[in-house]
């Protein structure tokens, strides 16, 4: 028992990211047809839930990335055709593959995939250095003037009360070593992070995907380590 508690302690975990190219379709709607219309905040986003394929305008210019995402959206990775058939050859788990498709034609991209991450670790985020935001009519007078001004669904409502969490700058994210135990390679965090009316569940990886994703030299990932708390 004690070696592997001690092999546990060593694992390593990623934030995975990437950059993004284009726009998810159509730009002023795709909330309403990618996402579950009752599902999370209309205000801040949070607990939204995505029902629908990402609609693309047109084949990706990134052609050196094997990964990237789209403007926009934060929590969603698209891979290349060589990724997918590397992590089915290496046994990556956790994540399963789906099609995006062309808004016009509502055909699939050729060798376009999404991974799709299903499992949510449980609540194990530590938080002493990050800051919060919460979906609220906001209190700062001149903060209120300004988004009245600019017609800004913030202030707008309906307001869910609901927490998210701003990305440390500088900082790792920080976890309980026991909510990993166990968990497949691909998994979602149960916090929300992001500011104003974007809200995101980050991905991360396991030493396993990050290993494999240096040893291919693929492009288009940002990867952070995160730190691993035994509490």
């Amino acid at each position: 028992m004690f070696i592997n508690k001690l092999a546990v302690m060593k694992e390593k975990w990623f934030y995975i990211r990437t950059g993004q190219f284009g726009y998810p379709q159509p730009e002023d709607g795709y909330e309403e047809i990618t996402y579950s219309k009752n599902k999370g905040c209309k205000t801040c986003e949070i607990g939204k839930k995505q029902v629908s394929q990402f609609r693309f305008r047109k084949e990706p210019k990134a052609r050196h990335s094997q990964f990237f995402g789209l403007n926009w959206v934060f929590d969603q990775i698209f891979i290349r055709e060589i990724v997918k058939k590397e992590f089915e050859k290496s046994g990556v788990t956790g994540v399963h593959y789906s099609k995006p498709i062309f808004h016009k034609s509502e055909k699939e991209l050729d060798s376009i995939y999404q991974l799709n991450i299903n499992t949510i670790l449980p609540k194990s985020l530590i938080r002493d250095n990050l800051s919060t935001e919460i979906c609220e009519l906001p209190k700062v007078e001149k903060t209120l003037k300004f988004l009245k001004a600019n017609k800004s669904r913030l202030v707008e409502g309906p307001f869910c009360g609901g927490i998210k969490y701003n990305f440390p700058q500088g900082q790792k994210m920080k976890f309980e070593l026991s909510a990993f135990n166990e968990k497949p390679d691909f998994v979602r965090i149960s916090e929300w992070f992001g500011s104003g009316g974007s809200s995101s569940r980050p991905i991360l990886i396991s030493e396993k995907v990050k290993e494999i994703i240096i040893k291919n030299k693929w492009c288009g990932a940002l990867l952070q380590e995160i730190e691993i708390i035994n509490q």
